[in-house]
């Protein structure tokens, strides 16, 4: 399972939407986009939340990959969707689907080639400003065995924001991620003990938030927690 968080500006959003995308992306193309069934075997589930966000549509999204042999496998078929500002959405479907591909592309994480075209807020994906305002969180959980929990999302924090501002977003993403009774606690691994594998992957995850990024893709963003953790 794979989540897409959009969070920007909604004024921004709404002020693009009224002007580039009714010449680039007309809202009732749009709204056909989000009629259609997705790629076969992939399931999206969309959770409403309170904040704003920006709009990220795409459309006849695919990918395939040259073999050895010389044949073309189909990794994604055609995939259309729309998500609208301030919207969780959860891609599901069974094993080898395509949801890790269709995220990457989404993400901008694919350099191979496919096909398809994605907009964020009704303009065209640029590749320097999307890299701006995305984040990525991948199925891994990488960060130094020395690191103490709260250094680990200071680290993220201070590329946003400094002094008290930084301190009070590491404050509530500890809180948040139920994290603060370990925020000084290694992190760990192969040779030095530390958190839990579940509590690592929620630091993965606080790291990714604290980034700030106006879209933040998240690949299994669940695997390795417990039922109460996610």
């Amino acid at each position: 399972m794979s989540f897409i968080q959009v969070d920007a500006s909604l004024d921004a959003a709404e002020a693009m939407e009224s002007g580039s995308l009714k010449r680039q992306q007309p809202r009732q193309q749009t709204r056909d986009l989000m009629k259609q069934p997705p790629a076969a075997g992939v399931h999206i589930e969309r959770s409403d939340m309170a904040l704003p966000g920006a709009s990220l549509t795409f459309k006849d999204l695919a990918f395939s990959a040259v073999l050895p042999t010389g044949d073309t496998k189909t990794i994604l078929e055609p995939c259309s969707g729309h998500f609208e500002p301030g919207q969780l959405v959860a891609v599901m479907g069974p094993s080898g689907c395509g949801k890790s591909t269709l995220l990457d592309m989404l993400a901008m994480k694919k350099t191979s080639p496919y096909t398809g075209q994605v907009w964020v807020n009704g303009r065209e994906r640029n590749s320097a400003t999307f890299q701006r305002i995305a984040a990525y969180v991948g199925q891994e959980d990488r960060m130094p065995a020395h690191w103490r929990v709260r250094e680990a999302l200071e680290f993220n924090a201070a590329l946003k924001c400094q002094g008290k501002r930084a301190a009070g977003l590491v404050d509530s993403l500890l809180e948040a991620f139920g994290l603060a009774g370990v925020a000084d606690t290694y992190i760990g691994g192969d040779s030095v003990r530390g958190i839990s594998g579940g509590q690592r992957r929620r630091v993965t995850l606080a790291r990714g938030v604290a980034a700030q990024a106006s879209l933040l893709f998240c690949d299994e963003p669940t695997s390795g927690l417990s039922a109460t953790d996610a």
